[in-house]
Order: structure tokens, then C-alpha cells, then sequence
């Protein structure tokens, strides 16, 4: 069964930008913060953009009466926000890194939440149109209209770009410059980690594979996200795109044979 249990594991940026911190009237930090493939942020004195330059979408928050005639900007929230749902189970755990975990009331799914330290009971399951949040995040820009606001949880990313848009999320609460250290942390560590897995005297030969029973299928998972975990395990991974037919049980085997796990 596919998994990305590992994730959390993984909140790492390699892109990130910094600058000279002034403060400017909302308090808002003032610094740039871009990344590639992905957004960048960009603060002025009483509002700042975070704009999503895969999906080309732009937000504004503010902290005080709403701007007007900013260019490009169409959905506005005011931060920080207080309440959250979620779609996705990418934006439970940011928001737990984050510190603000009290802050999710809502999901969609909320028995499937894997933050142990999540209290379920306290999270209802997020509805249509809810008023009870102030933002959705959303594998969607219009899963909830004008709440809605997109993460990227497919696997087209690596871990590490997926990983960076913590920051995007922590700027809902002002919180750029705690994510901005979080991520220097487990960069240093997650990049050390993966450094000494290249001095394994044989390195294992390994691929991401899924199963489903309804119907009954395997595949080989070959996607950034995947290739990019395994081999910053230390394992290799060869360039199989998995069998014509993923309902073959004895091609599959024979597709995977080298596979050390």
C-alpha cells in the first residue's frame, strides 16, 4: 500500500531565500522568500502576496482593513487566521510543526488524521461552503470558493519541494521566520543523513511499488516524490515504468526481481 507516512519526517527546504528583516506596520517580517518550482512571498507595510507560480494564483493578507487594486491579488485573508481546514493530509502536519495544530477544526476526513498529537474529537468534518474556517487548504485553488487555498500534494515534487511550502503555509500565521529556522534545522539533518548513504559499500537496490485490492493491480511507482526518498535512503532505483498489464502478477515479479526490497 502506498504511503506517505514519511513525510513529516522530511520537512526540508534547499531553496530557500533570506534577507534583512525590518518590520513594517502589521509587523509583518519583511523579507523575500521564493522558491523554484513552487511560490514566492513578498511583504509590503501592511499587506503581503504569496504567489503560486505553478498554478499562477496570488493571495493577499492583510492585518488590518483589506487593500484595494492590489494587481493580481483576487482572494484575500486576514491574518493571522484562527481557524483552518483541510482537504489534504499534507497541511495537518505543517500545521503541527507550526505550532498551531489548536488551529485545524475541520477536515475532510478527520479519523484518517495521522498527527498523533491531533486531538480527533476536537475536529469536525469539514462541509460544504463551512463558515466556521477562515481558509481550506486544498490540493484545489476552488475546491471552497474564495477560502480555498492550494498545496501541492502530488508526487511531482520531490520531498524537499514539497517539503518548502511549510513556509508558505506558516505565513498564514506570521510565522516565516519560525519555519525559516525549522527548515535550517532539519535541512542540516536530513542532508547529512543522506550524504553519509552514499559511502554503503553496495548500495540496495530498491523500488516504491503499490498494491490496490478493488481490483486487484501493482505498479511501480517511478514519480520525483518516490525516486527521490529512495535514493536519498541510500538505495538505487532502476528506470522501470512498471508492466502494460498492472493486473499481471507474474510481470510484475519478473519487473522487480532485482529488487533487493
Amino acid at each position: 500500500m502506498r504511503s506517505n507516512v514519511a513525510f513529516p519526517v522530511v520537512l526540508t527546504a534547499l531553496l530557500c531565500c533570506g534577507a534583512h528583516i525590518v518590520l513594517g506596520a502589521c509587523n509583518f517580517a519583511k523579507t523575500t522568500i521564493s522558491t523554484s518550482p513552487g511560490f514566492n512571498i513578498v511583504v509590503s507595510d501592511n499587506y503581503k502576496v504569496l504567489n503560486d507560480t505553478t498554478a499562477n494564483i496570488a493571495y493577499g493578507l492583510y492585518c488590518g482593513s483589506q487593500p484595494e487594486n492590489i494587481n493580481g491579488v483576487t482572494r484575500w485573508f486576514k491574518v493571522p487566521v484562527d481557524s483552518v481546514g483541510t482537504r489534504i493530509p499534507i497541511a495537518s502536519g505543517f500545521l503541527e510543526a507550526l505550532g498551531q495544530r489548536s488551529k485545524l477544526v475541520a477536515a475532510d476526513f478527520p479519523a484518517n488524521l495521522t498527527n498523533i498529537c491531533i486531538d480527533k474529537s476536537k475536529v469536525k468534518t469539514l462541509g460544504d461552503s463551512d463558515t466556521s474556517v477562515n481558509v481550506v487548504f486544498s490540493n484545489s485553488a476552488s475546491s471552497d470558493e474564495s477560502k480555498s487555498v492550494r498545496l501541492p500534494s502530488d508526487d511531482s515534487l520531490t520531498p524537499l519541494q514539497r517539503a518548502e511550502w511549510i513556509k508558505f503555509v506558516a505565513a498564514f500565521f506570521n510565522l516565516e521566520e519560525q519555519a525559516s529556522t525549522l527548515f535550517d534545522s532539519i535541512s542540516a539533518a536530513y542532508t547529512c543523513h543522506a550524504d553519509n548513504m552514499r559511502y554503503l559499500k553496495r548500495a540496495p537496490h530498491a523500488y516504491w511499488v503499490e498494491y490496490t485490492d478493488s481490483p486487484t493491480t501493482y505498479q511501480i511507482i517511478t514519480s520525483a516524490y518516490q525516486k527521490s526518498l529512495l535514493a536519498s535512503a541510500g538505495a538505487t532505483n532502476a528506470s522501470t515504468d512498471g508492466v502494460a498489464d498492472n493486473t499481471n502478477v507474474a510481470a510484475f515479479q519478473a519487473a522487480v526481481k532485482d529488487a533487493d526490497f
